[in-house]
């Protein structure tokens, strides 16, 4: 069965480059990525995620559940940490301070749907 990756780009600071990171190799992204397909595989339509935390109300279900939640997970590992994070912008750029900073799940964010979908099909084989 063919392995679950979605890749990014990383900075390795061991090679001092930049790499194609894939972010599922954050075993903390790939165990709660699959406990939480897993659960949803269960009873889709049923299937509840509380947007705000705990006993919130803020409660979103099904395929909009599971999306949500799988960008928590993403969010939750790879926002704002000093290792899943690049610096980006012109290649001449002389000045850091014009340089933006693009984190993992930055780049994962606006594919959020598409790996949802490939989560839920790679789970349920």
């Amino acid at each position: 069965m063919k392995k679950l990756e979605f890749f990014v780009l990383n900075y390795d600071p061991n090679a001092k480059k930049v790499e194609n990171f894939d972010i599922f190799r954050n075993i903390r992204v790939r165990e709660g990525v699959e406990n939480a397909v897993k659960e949803y595989l269960k009873d889709p339509d049923n299937y509840e995620y509380d947007l705000d935390g705990i006993h919130s109300n803020n409660i979103v279900k099904g395929y909009e559940a599971i999306k949500s939640h799988i960008d928590n997970i993403i969010r939750w590992q790879e926002w704002g940490r000093r290792e899943y994070e690049i610096s980006v912008g012109d290649a001449f750029e002389e000045d850091c301070s014009k340089l933006e900073k693009w984190d993992c799940y930055s780049q994962a964010h606006p594919n959020i749907d598409l790996i949802t979908k490939m989560c839920i099909d790679y789970f349920k084989r």
